[in-house]
């Protein structure tokens, strides 16, 4: 999320929307689905249509590759579950690891850089940097977990063939410089910067490293390699303590945005949206009164946001996962249907948007909105069967809902 292109990084937000690790993969259709399974269908094929032939997935525009969007796109198509989006998630995989970049001046090893794209000639070129180091390589992490847990035998191979290059990549997120990002001293210790140059430590990007080191000690764990899942997960929790530390402001009972620096909630991003992401990716369990207050915040300053109404030109997706967490699945699905009015079927310019320019559609928006319609699917198909089950005594039924 550095530099001048930090509103570019952030236009729809996780991984995965990650409310306890190591979340069963969830089945996106139900005969009682509040989001049509024909919905996640074309998120899918809209992701697979923005797939190049090497395997990279581009963003807005069609010009650009951005990793971080593209991991997020990659979770959205393992949790669609088929055998054509899982095998375009592998093929970005693929090309994520053959894209890592040798150490040099602000490069961390292992990092990748963003890249060009041009369709005449169908190049693809590196910018020679990246938004973000952190948050590339912990979504990276994120989908590695995401793929081995899918049960797939391709994914479950590529990941543990490649299970030391992944430690290397999550090395980026526990050492400092020139290895990594994570601040070695001062008062700030125990965070990470987006990248060596713009050494600021976002809230957002620090609860996605919590996330991805966390869902990389699970994956260590089902690896069988204990001593490996207990050092990965000493760092997911130091990270997390650290966040709540640091980065928790108990005078405004919000999130500071970044270390050092008090949210406003009325500026969407990234003081509104530093609210929802320490519980979006499981710093905080929804039902934590840090949670609550911050979903709260973030609700007063935009009450109508599940009716279109976000101060952005993109819609943030991403959004309404984190309203499913804090139990407004009602909102969510509003929003999810309000989003398909708005962008289907072309998914490129929609017609109204709460700014004079809209964005078009692009993956990291796909991604989300394959991970929420997954979990409002879920949330309804348990909903039905709990509704077809006996009538239990009131007061076993609260013990059991407490």
């Amino acid at each position: 999320m550095a530099g001048s292109s930090k509103s570019y990084r952030r236009w729809g937000g996780m991984i995965i929307a990650v409310a306890a690790i190591a979340s069963p993969l969830v089945p996106v259709s139900s005969a009682s689905a509040a989001v049509p399974t024909s919905w996640v269908d074309e998120q899918v094929n809209f992701i697979l249509s923005e797939q190049l032939s090497s395997g990279a997935i581009l963003s807005v525009g069609g010009a650009k590759i951005t990793p971080y969007f593209a991991n997020i796109a990659a979770l959205g198509l393992i949790k669609a579950g088929t055998p054509a989006a899982r095998a375009g998630a592998l093929k970005w995989m693929r090309w994520y690891l053959n894209h890592l970049n040798a150490a040099a001046t602000n490069v961390p090893a292992n990092s990748v850089f963003d890249y060009s794209y041009d369709p005449g000639t169908q190049t693809e070129t590196p910018t020679g940097d990246f938004d973000s180091v952190d948050s590339y390589a912990s979504t990276t992490l994120n989908l590695a977990y995401a793929a081995y847990s899918s049960g797939d035998p391709a994914l479950q191979s590529f990941v543990t063939a490649n299970i030391l290059t992944y430690e290397a990549i999550a090395n980026i997120l526990n050492f400092g410089a020139p290895v990594g990002v994570r601040i070695q001293s001062g008062p700030d210790a125990g965070l990470t910067i987006a990248k060596p140059s713009y050494a600021i430590a976002y809230t957002m990007d620090n609860a996605e490293v919590y996330s991805g080191l966390a869902e990389f000690a699970l994956l260590e764990s089902a690896l069988g390699r204990g001593s490996e899942a207990t050092y990965y997960g000493g760092w997911a929790s130091s990270t997390k303590d650290t966040i709540l530390a640091k980065l928790w402001n108990p005078t405004n009972q919000n999130w500071d945005w970044a270390y050092g620096n008090m949210s406003n909630t009325n500026v969407f991003y990234a003081q509104a949206t530093a609210q929802l992401w320490p519980t979006l990716y499981g710093v905080v369990a929804p039902n934590d009164p840090k949670a609550i207050s911050a979903w709260t915040q973030f609700s007063a300053s935009y009450p109508a946001w599940f009716n279109g109404s976000i101060p952005d030109g993109y819609p943030w997706v991403s959004v309404s996962r984190a309203a499913q967490m804090m139990g407004e699945t009602a909102n969510a699905d509003s929003y999810l249907t309000n989003v398909h009015s708005r962008y289907a079927p072309g998914f490129t310019l929609p017609t109204t948007c709460a700014v004079a320019v809209c964005g078009r559609w692009y993956d990291n928006e796909a991604g989300w909105f394959i991970l929420a319609s997954a979990s409002s699917n879920a949330k309804r198909s348990a909903n039905t069967k709990k509704s077809r089950e006996p009538i239990e005594h009131p007061k076993k039924l609260a013990r059991v809902e407490s």
